[in-house]
């Protein structure tokens, strides 16, 4: 009896001991896993993002114990928050800054900070070289404009920040100088770690689970997530003629650069120092339009990856459309006619009536025709035709372009600084004049390399709208009798086109 209980004893210590070293190690495996996701592009674990990737549980594990992570540090100098042992600040204020100005020089955020690469490889040398180039060039602006300089402010800033993780090095310099006028001059520079190659965009993405053909869809969707974030806190309550002009209407043409110039750039997206992958948008013409941020952290949901809106998607199955058809690429919703403040109502209230059904009551985006007026104080309407257009895929540009017939009796477009300007994305309100004659503005919808462009008019034989096969009537989306109530329209949107029309 007592060599049973002798054993069980030792059997319960053996347990025990065992328990307690499964606990330890889950201890220690969930602080790593919580460590990896803190700096996670996606809102998914770092593991299950490896795991799409297609890396192992064992891929994995190295990237949070490598030795090397142990000799990471603060990096003085670089943005607050910077971590590496792989850069450091070249001080270059002691290079040629007068003393009166090392203070200034030597300050955070308007100093000028510039990191050296530690790394050794031909590509981390041929990085410092060109850096040692971007300090030349600030020595220069110095030397020739110290005379000018008023204060203690030098008048040239640079700053850097550093990401690290066990596989990448990111640094990134932002530079710019009042001197010459131009906007932050950005420069990035990838390294895998620890053979110190240079790493393309492709490859640094992949370093997150997003793969080379998924990375402008993450693009679109955080520029379009950004614009509207921006829109809401501003504009979301304007009623008047600066809702024109709000970062919505201009997402498109966004979006159009971006497809234009996207793959002759590289080298533009960086991780910042607190791990987000982000992308320089300076290169892109609407950036100087001061119309695009600057920088756009990107983020990736793989929980609505489809490019297909939403929208479109429900009004195709309730019509009987197959949503993957390459011929279909949009609906549009003939809304009536507005041509004063009374005429106005039934249009919104039809417009509604729809909301209510696909968007839960929010309003759509908004492209009317208008143009300037003779003494040039307010633009005003000079459409009559209201409708509604929904574009298959959530991302699409629409734009919206003045016509008028030539003594040929064709017609072109013609210049007009608002509508120029603008360029919507997603379900979109449009007013102009539909016409068998003679429309005076034509519809451009976009998705990266797929134009189509056409002006909606109405027969006169039946009053149905003339369309290009491409576009879908979804006029038998509702019962309309049944959901339209009268005088019960969007205020908000009432009072922005009434502000058009001359009479708010």
């Amino acid at each position: 009896m007592k060599t049973k209980t002798k054993l069980l004893f030792i059997f319960m210590m053996v347990a025990a001991l065992l328990s307690g070293c499964n606990k330890e190690n889950n201890a220690t495996n969930t602080g790593k896993e919580k460590a990896n996701t803190e700096n996670s592009v996606v809102e998914e674990s770092d593991k299950i993002e490896s795991q799409v990737a297609g890396e192992s549980d064992k891929t994995v594990a190295n990237k949070t114990t490598s030795k090397e992570m142990e000799k990471v540090k603060p990096v003085e100098g670089a943005t607050i928050g910077s971590m590496s042992s792989y850069v450091e600040d070249r001080e270059i204020w002691k290079d040629f800054v007068d003393t009166k100005y090392i203070d200034s020089a030597k300050s955070e955020p308007l100093g000028i900070h510039v990191p050296r690469i530690l790394l050794d490889s031909a590509d981390a040398k041929a990085a410092n070289a060109e850096i040692d180039g971007l300090v030349n060039n600030m020595r220069e602006q110095y030397e020739m404009n110290k005379k000018d300089i008023e204060g203690l402010n030098i008048g040239i800033y640079s700053s850097f920040s550093v990401y690290q993780d066990a596989d990448v090095l990111s640094v990134r310099i932002t530079e710019s100088s009042i001197w010459s006028g131009v906007y932050p001059q950005f420069t990035v520079f990838n390294f895998s770690l620890p053979d110190g190659k240079r790493m393309d965009d492709d490859a640094l993405m992949k370093h997150f689970g997003v793969e080379k053909d998924e990375i402008l869809g993450v693009i679109e969707d955080s520029l379009r997530e950004v614009q509207e974030a921006e829109t809401n806190i501003y504009y979301r309550t304007a009623t008047d003629l600066s809702y024109l002009y709000n970062p919505n209407n201009c997402t498109g043409l966004i979006l159009n650069d971006l497809w234009d110039n996207f793959e002759s750039k590289s080298h533009q997206i960086y991780i910042d120092e607190v791990g987000t992958p982000t992308l320089i948008f300076a290169p892109y013409t609407s950036t100087m339009m001061g119309r695009s941020p600057e920088t756009l952290k990107l983020r990736a949901d793989r929980f609505d990856s489809d490019p297909i809106s939403p929208t479109y998607l429900r009004m195709a199955r309730r019509l009987g459309i197959d949503p993957t058809d390459e011929k279909h690429k949009a609906f549009i919703i003939y809304l009536g006619s507005a041509f004063d403040e009374t005429s106005l109502k039934e249009p919104l209230a039809k417009l509604d009536a729809w909301t209510g059904v696909f968007t839960g009551y929010e309003d759509p985006r908004m492209l009317i025709a208008i143009k300037e007026s003779e003494g040039g104080n307010k633009p005003y309407l000079i459409g009559e035709e209201c409708y509604l257009v929904i574009p298959k895929y959530e991302n699409a540009s629409i734009s919206l372009k003045e016509l008028e017939p030539t003594d040929e009796g064709k017609l072109k477009e013609v210049e007009n600084i608002h509508l120029d300007n603008l360029s919507a994305t997603g379900n979109t309100f449009i007013c102009q004049n539909i016409s068998e004659i003679a429309p005076n503005a034509k519809i451009t919808i976009r998705y990266r390399d797929d134009v189509l462009e056409f002006s909606p008019s109405i027969s006169l034989k039946d009053g149905s709208l003339l369309l290009p096969e491409e576009v879908t009537d979804a006029e038998d989306i509702l019962d309309w009798p049944h959901f339209v109530q009268k005088d019960v329209y969007s205020h908000a949107l009432f009072e922005r086109i009434l502000s058009i029309m001359g009479e708010g």
